[in-house]
């Protein structure tokens, strides 16, 4: 990628950065649930029933939660990739310019 392309705006960089929050959300998602976990031990100390749907809960609630951030991110990766290929296929016609405002 050149300075021009980050100039222009074309070459996208979220791209990267989606890949970067993936992960940053996939961490943040199990230091939750391990806080979960946690809440769940100590209230099986006084309430055994309680504890345990805590913890089902929170087992749940992390399969959930990492689907769920991978199908928002994912989707957002797709909105990106289609604007590139939009771009390779406009580049790839026969005679292709870029139009001017009389053209549009």
């Amino acid at each position: 990628m050149t300075f021009k392309d980050f100039l222009n705006f074309d070459k996208l960089i979220a791209a990267q950065a989606t890949r970067l929050l993936y992960w940053l959300g996939i961490a943040a998602i199990l230091l939750y649930i391990f806080g979960m976990i946690t809440g769940a031990v100590g209230t099986m100390n006084y309430n055994a029933g309680l504890g345990v749907l805590q913890f089902l809960v929170a087992i749940f609630a992390l399969v959930f939660a990492i689907v769920f951030w991978r199908v928002i991110c994912e989707m957002f990766l797709t909105l990106l990739s289609m604007n590139d290929r939009l771009k390779e296929i406009r580049d790839g016609r026969p005679g292709s310019t870029t139009p001017t405002q009389g053209q549009i």
